[in-house]
This record gives structure tokens, sequence and C-alpha cells, in this order.
């Protein structure tokens, strides 16, 4: 599907996910090793001691073993691309990289960025979740900030440069000229913080974390609640979009006797609202909702719950464990699964293709490569055939810095709220024009919460909108009628591309499909992205995607293991896969322009499928091992001390609204020299540690957490989370402060990188946005603009991009078509 770019990975597990993306939607991904095979033995094991993860993300490779920095650098003249996670040893140098090969893409995957006042920083999973904002909105309120306990923050930075290095290429394939993509781990798991991340940007108070749900202000809404044999997760929630299905819980919880007329009678669309407005009345009657709810789901399975939930058409599915999900039938029936024969481990079973399309299959990609299976095959052929015609354009006077990668694109957008938009915005930062479709009446969820510029919490004041939508076009059109989506139809001949997610069906049933659309565009790539597919027995589940978060596993691994889960912030697998859409929408455009006919296609991505590949190793832990991952707090079975620990507040404002003081700073250990550093620290600073624990492996220390948690978390409470973070960063261990979105914003890192982006407002003149998670170092994003406001650009689409005159405008207009 992807062009065969050759593409030479030179990561460890910080940047591995990168080239796993890449490599299955068919770049061919040559993993560089040393005679040693350092990286196969990361973290847990199957039984010939390979690491989990390292089989999962390097399935499809191929193993070239070099001896020396000389061979490398003959494998880059022939490369399409380049991706490392630095290796100091190495000391690779994009202007010396480019010297031997003008068209390489060269990405580095760090904690922080290349470059800035934290480049050098020690850095951990737990440490840069502390530094994304994403532990502080996380658990429970009278506990420390939490992270997911499966590792996620490099599986996010890696798939934020599957999305650089693809949108690199594809500048690559216009003028010749390769360039940098540096992608900052901090910011890429920022993403998973969103909407609370920008909140203080916009003088709007943080988010604050609480446990299995979200707080609206001071009201604990909750999502997560116990069933008879586990957990289930409902998305409780008012307004428009929600209400009616929150209407339809409390009639079920009613009929079956756990609740009286009175609250199932309650209008739960406006209840929201009324939690202000009558604050006497209405915030009790929200406990009693939240105990009858929990009455009635206790009583149940979460089979039960779950089969009755979708008959009602209610928002709410089962808390699977990792383990758990290969028996999910669903996945089955849609062929997910990768059935495996390794050579050690026998029939694996493992997550597959992510995404199916009609015309272009992605890659079945068995197992991962022995060490140096293709060193020779390599070496024979060490030229990329793609690089000859970035010599000619070169050659032709090319220009580095122009087009931009995605210049020219069109794109039509009628998804809502978090997956699609991020997804388009993405699009939309790099040079594609993207035209936003709301309905007049029925218009993005997104606008209707994530905080209001200057309190306005209207539609066209959100500042999760604004972010989400910066840089589109916004137009309204009623596709519940004729002509409305006749207008449509007209908008797909104009596109290159077609993001939508509406229920699977929905197209279908308007009579306007993939058939029908790709009739009047054969070229139209059309994206599906929906909670589980258009295909299976869940297709039609609707939800969003903290639903989609509990089915495939992450509520299971987030939380205390004496507690019930606290589930990640919100819509998390809405976090993990833009990063898989935009690489495979290149795929998608590299498919057509190979076609001799200019084809497009249809593709159907299930946001579940793509999200389980951030748990693949946790899935594997059973399939492989038979172990059954579960949450453990911060704790990690390899590490210790791995934990966030109190420290002073300092002068903490305790009555600022949008910094309540929350001090707690994240220490790591990862190896035996941080232990070593931290004792040297703790020692010096009177918090001896004695010398059975100073002298302890990882292994020993893991089986005396609580004694080291003690002294560790003595010397952190005499400092401020700053002063800890500093001391520990001196010395090279891994450690950052706990940020909210206050401490992000000022984030001196942050700032270097220009990740705050201050844009025009169709209101209030000024807001502050989220630039993109990644650096194209030729041709970087621009964006000026934030989300359009309701229907704000009709008129210059209607007219200049369709070519309507005023008589077919006064037409739709009488119709009720466009608002």
């Amino acid at each position: 599907m992807l062009k065969p770019y050759r593409i030479l990975d030179l990561t460890d597990h910080r940047g591995a996910m990168c080239s796993a993306i890449l490599g299955s939607l068919g770049a061919e991904v040559v993993l560089v090793e040393g005679p040693d095979g350092r990286g196969r033995s990361h973290r847990s094991h199957g039984p010939d001691g390979t690491s989990l993860q390292w089989w999962a993300q390097r399935r499809g490779a191929q193993s070239c073993v070099i001896g020396d920095r000389n061979e490398l650098l003959e494998l880059v003249a022939g490369a399409d691309a380049l991706i490392e996670s630095p290796d100091p040893g190495l000391g690779l140098d994009y202007d010396e990289l480019r010297a031997i090969n003008p068209g390489l893409v060269h990405t580095t995957v760090t904690a922080f960025g290349s470059t800035g006042p934290k480049a050098g920083w020690a850095a951990s999973d737990l440490t840069i979740a502390a530094a994304a904002c994403s532990a502080a909105i996380t658990g429970d309120t009278d506990r420390a900030p939490l992270r997911i306990t499966a590792p996620q923050s490099w599986l996010h930075a890696g798939s934020h440069g599957a999305v650089g290095t693809a949108l690199a290429l594809r500048q690559r394939d216009r003028s010749g000229w390769g360039q940098h993509v540096d992608i900052s781990a901090q910011q890429a798991m920022m993403q998973t913080a969103f909407p609370g991340i920008v909140h203080s940007a916009n003088a709007y108070p943080s988010a604050r974390r609480t446990s299995g749900g979200i707080l609206l202000l001071n009201f604990h809404l909750q999502f997560v609640y116990a069933a008879a044999d586990g957990f289930v997760s409902i998305t409780l929630l008012f307004g428009d979009t929600i209400g009616r299905f929150t209407a339809r819980l409390m009639e079920w919880v009613h009929e079956l006797g756990f609740c009286d007329d009175e609250l199932a009678g309650l209008d739960w669309v406006d209840f929201g609202m009324r939690l202000f407005t009558d604050p006497e009345v209405a915030p009790a009657q929200m406990e009693a909702a939240k105990a009858a709810i929990a009455a009635m789901t206790s009583s149940m399975t979460r089979a039960d719950l779950f089969a009755e939930a979708q008959r009602r058409e209610v928002l709410l599915a089962p808390v699977y464990a990792p383990a758990e999900l290969v028996n999910v039938d669903h996945f089955s029936l849609r062929g997910y699964w990768d059935v495996v024969d390794d050579p050690a481990w026998g029939s694996v079973t493992a997550p597959g293709r992510w995404c199916q399309p009609s015309r272009t299959p992605l890659r079945a990609l068995g197992g991962p490569p022995a060490l140096g299976a293709d060193t020779e095959a390599v070496k024979a052929a060490p030229r990329s055939a793609l690089l000859d015609a970035a010599q000619e354009l070169r050659d032709g006077g090319g220009d580095p810095a122009s087009p931009r990668p995605l210049e020219g694109l069109k794109v039509l957008d009628t998804t809502w709220v978090y997956a699609g938009p991020f997804t388009t915005r993405l699009l939309a930062d790099f040079g594609a024009t993207v035209i936003k479709v709301e309905g007049p009446a029925r218009f993005d969820a997104a606008r209707g919460a994530g905080g209001g510029l200057r309190g306005d919490m209207g539609p066209d004041a959100s500042i999760q909108f604004g972010t989400l939508n910066a840089g589109k076009q916004g137009v309204t059109l009623d596709l519940n009628t004729e002509a409305g989506r006749e207008v449509l139809c007209d908008l797909v001949e104009w596109a290159d591309i077609y993001v939508e997610s509406y229920t699977p069906g929905t197209l279908e049933a308007w009579g306007i499909g993939y058939d029908v659309l790709a009739e009047r565009n054969p070229g139209l790539i059309l994206l599906s992205t929906s909670l589980m597919g258009q295909s299976g027995p869940l297709s039609t589940f609707a939800g969003f995607g903290n639903l989609a978060g509990a089915i495939t596993g992450y509520y299971e691994m987030t939380g205390w293991p004496d507690r019930p889960p606290a589930g990640p912030f919100l819509a998390y697998t809405d976090y993990v896969t833009p990063q898989f859409m935009v690489p495979l929408l290149m795929a998608a455009l590299d498919a057509r322009d190979a076609d001799p006919d200019g084809r497009g296609q249809h593709l159907d991505f299930a946001q579940a499928e793509a999200a389980i590949h951030f748990l693949a190793t946790e899935v594997l832990a059973k399939t492989v091992n038979g172990d059954e991952a579960t949450r453990m707090g911060n704790a990690d079975a390899f590490m210790c001390p791995h934990a966030m620990y109190p420290c002073d507040a300092g002068d903490a404002e305790p009555d600022n609204p949008l910094e309540p003081p929350d001090p707690w700073v994240a220490i790591v250990c990862e190896t035996e020299h941080h232990w070593e550093s931290l004792c040297r620290v703790l020692d010096a600073d009177g918090h001896a540690v004695p010398a059975e624990l100073a002298g302890l492996d990882a292994t020993g220390r893991l089986g005396r957490v609580d004694e080291i948690d003690a002294i560790v978390g003595g010397w952190a409470a005499q400092r401020t989370p700053a002063e800890a973070e500093a001391a520990l960063q001196a010395a090279g261990i891994p450690s950052h402060a706990n940020q909210n979105s206050v401490g992000c914003f000022a984030d001196p890192q942050l700032n270097h990188r220009g990740h705050w982006l201050e844009v025009e407002h169709p209101l209030y003149d000024r807001m502050v946005v989220e630039a993109p998670r990644l650096q194209l170092s030729a041709t970087p994003h621009a964006i000026s603009r934030s989300g359009p406001s309701l229907g704000e650009h009709n008129d210059h689409v209607l007219r200049e991009v369709l070519g309507y005159d005023d008589d077919r405008i006064v037409e739709l207009a009488v119709a009720g078509a466009i608002g």
C-alpha cells in the first residue's frame, strides 16, 4: 500500500512503534543491529528470553548486523529514511547524513526533542507522563497522579514519528529532498491530556484528576461501575448529543426497580446546566442517579449488561483485561488476530491488521527476524529504487522547503469530537485544504464542552473545538435532507479524501455509500473511522473513546490494585488512533498514485483494533506466557524505585483556580547506574540509604519496595518538585515534576519548541492552540486561525469551491439544506 520505502530502523523501545506502523503499511523496514542483538531482551520475555514488546514491534522487519559506523553510513546512502532513538555511541547528525544522501528522511525520537533546555534530560515512561499533564489528570485525588501500567509514552512518541516520517517522505517525493523529523515524547504524550492540557493557556481552570470518571467543576461524573463479575464503563453525560443516551439508561434503571419515577423522568438533556442553576437539588439527584445505576450494574454480569445496552442504545461497555481480548468474538470474526508460527514460542496469537482497505490490504507480517538473517541480502541490494526519482527532482531544481507535504490535497471532513478531527487537523497543519461539515442544529459535540473562551460556553467559543479544528473551513449542511446530501456529493467530487465517523451503515442508509460516491469520484479515498469497524457483531456499537478504552483493556490497566479501575483520562483510544490514520491516508494516496486508473478505495478503520497495538505486550503476555496483566498503580514489574512522591508545595497558591497545589515528583531508576546515583544524592542530603539496600539489584529492590519508597519519599517531602527534579536531573536520574496544564503552559522546553500557538479566533480575536507534536525541518506546520464558527465558510465554499450561483443557494436555503 505504502511505497516500498527502505527504512533503516535504529530505534530501541523508545521509537519502535514508528517503523512498526510504516512496516505494516508496506515499507521495507531494515532493523540495523549490532552482533549482540541488544534490545531483544528488553522488559518482559517469552520462553526463549526474547522481549514480548520487541517481538510485537519488529514483526515483518529484516535484520542486518553491522560491525561499525562506516557500514551504517553505507546503508544510509541507499535508504529512504532512517529512524533512531539516539545512541550516543553513533552520534548521528542530520547534516552529515544529508551530505551522504540528500533524499534521506531522518527521524529522531527523544524524550523532549533534539534541542532546548531539557533536550538532554534523562526520562522514562513515568517521568514523561508527569511532564505531559497526562498523570496529573489521571487517578484518585487522594493518591498520587497515575500513569497507565502498560508503558505508553514511547508508543505515542513512535506513532507520531510514523506521522512525521510519512509526511516527510511524501514531501520528498514532490521535491526530491529529505529533511529532519524531530519527535518529542513529552509533546506526543500531551495528546492524552486533551482538552485539559489547553485550558490554562486560554485562562480556563485546569482539569483535575478523579477516578473512574471526570470532574465537571466540582461534580464527579462517574464512568466506572461494578458489575457482578467485574466492571463496566458508562458515558454518563448530558446535553443534546449524549443526554438522550443517559435518559435511556435511567429508563432501564427504572424498569428494573432501582429508581423511582421522578428520578427516571428528569430532563437528562438539560441536567448538566441544572447542576449549576439548581445547586440545592440537582447535585443530590446526581448522586441518587449514580447510586441507582451502581445498584443495577452490580446485579448483572458484564455480558448481560453489554447485550442489553446494545439493544437499548445505551452508552455502556464492559471493562476487559488485555488477556480477555482474544476471546471477544467481534475481533475474531473480523479476522483481526494474526496467528504466527514462531520457532521458539510455537503458535502465537497477536494483534494483526488494524485497517481493512477495500483494494490494497495491509501486509501479513509474520514474526520478527532472526538476528542477522537478512544481512547479506540487505548489503547486496543497498539502494532504494525510489532514490533515483528523488535525484531527478533535485537535479530539476526541486526546492527543499516547497511544496508543503500536503499542499493541494483536498479533504472533506464529517467527523466529530476527537479521533477524526485530530486526524484532519494534522492534514491541515501540513498544507491540506480541509472542509468540515456539521449539521446546522446537530453540530460537532466538541462545541458543547471542553472549556469556553472568556467563560462563554456557546458553540463558537469552545476551546477544544477551536484547537481540534484549527485551520479548517466550516460548512453547515443538514444531511437529513436530500438537498443537503446532494451538496455533500458535490463536495465528494471536489475531494481527494473524505473522512467520516458516522455509525456504520449511515451513508448507505442515505443512499450515498462508498460505491455511489466512487461513481461520482473514482479517485476518492473514503476513510470510515468508527469504534469497532464497519463489519462484525459490534459494528453498530455507538460510543466514545472512553468506551473503546474500556473494551480494549486500558481501563483495566489504569488504577490501583486495591481499587476499581480509574481509567485513563476521557477518550483514550481517540488519542492513539490519529497516528495510525494519517500514515494510512499517505499510503492510500501512494496506492492511488500507483494505480493506472487513479482509483481510490474505502478504508475500514476500527479504532479499537489500532489501539490494541499499544497493548500488544500485554496481549502476548497471555497468549505466549499465560499471564494476565492488570493495573499496578505507578509500580513497575522491572524497576524500583518507580513512583510519584509527594513534595513540599512551596509557594503554590492554594486559591488559584488555574493551578491548585498538586506537588509530586516522578522518580525512576531504570538502570543500576541510576540507583547508584540516587543513593549518592540521598546520602549527600542526609537521607543515607542503608548498605543492605544500596547494594541490591533491581530484583532485590522490588522485594523491598516499601522500604525504598519510604527513604526516597522522605527526601522528596522536604523539597519542592522543582528542587527535587533539578537535583536528580543533575545526577542523570529520570525525574520530572508533576505538571498540570498551567505547568505545561509555562514549561520552557515546550515554549522553546513553539508548542503553544496564538492564532486568530472568529469570535474573540485570539486564542491559544497546540502545535502538532512533530517538527519538520524544511516544511514546518503552518496554522494561523482556530476552528471556524458554525457555518462560517458557507458562502465561500458554496460559491468559490462548488461554483453555485445565487439561485442554487436560495434553493438550498428554502429546502433547509444549509444553516
